[in-house]
């Protein structure tokens, strides 16, 4: 039975992935379904949906960066991904996930995904409050 429920709630999670798949308004880049979970102190984990939307569109080549965003010893604090910006290719959609060390006693407010081209102009933004 526990099995069972934790096959059901999987399920539902991939249910909402892909619901969000569903084409959006609008054309051109866009970032959907951003996720953080905390699987540990000083850990994060990510999830997102980049979507290209349009009639024949070319394939995207450029970057994606999570940016955490809080306060860290009573200072204002920013980290982007450790090494910098990671690339992104893709021609309609790429799930993109990862995790993302942070030291232990910040605390994080905001979490924002962004995408880049290759020429390092910002193409999509989400943030998420946490």
């Amino acid at each position: 039975v526990r099995q069972l429920e934790a096959d059901r709630q999987a399920l539902q999670a991939d249910l909402g992935f892909f619901e969000r798949l569903m084409p959006a308004a609008g054309e051109g880049l866009q970032l959907r379904g951003l996720q953080v979970e905390a699987k540990a102190p000083g850990e994060l984990r990510y999830q997102l949906l980049v979507m290209q939307n349009g009639k024949a569109v070319a394939e995207f080549r450029g970057n994606y960066d999570i940016v955490l965003v809080g306060s860290l010893g009573g200072q204002a604090w920013t980290m982007s991904l450790p090494g910098g910006p990671r690339p992104l290719q893709l021609r309609q959609y790429a799930r993109v996930e990862g995790m993302v060390g942070y030291p232990r006693e910040a605390v994080i407010k905001t979490v924002q995904a962004r995408v880049t081209d290759s020429q390092g102009a910002v193409r999509a933004t989400q943030a998420m409050r946490l």
